[in-house]
């Protein structure tokens, strides 16, 4: 599963697909936390490979990955 933390506006979102509506956060760094603790627990439960991946504008980096 990947998990995308993405800037809008002077906002941080967090998505995935296993969640109908995006997490918003002021602080990218809060909406990381954020990501990185999904991606350890659906990992955790699962045993299936998660990641976390930043996005800014047109930029993008694959910035954790458990199980892979």
């Amino acid at each position: 599963m990947l998990i995308r933390v993405q800037s809008q506006q002077q906002q941080w979102r967090v998505l995935h697909s296993q969640q109908a509506e995006a997490v918003s956060f002021r602080k990218g760094s809060a909406a990381f936390d954020f990501a990185d603790a999904m991606a350890r627990e659906f990992h955790a439960r699962t045993g299936q490979p998660c990641a976390v991946r930043v996005e800014v504008s047109d930029t993008f980096v694959d910035a954790v990955s458990y199980g892979h």
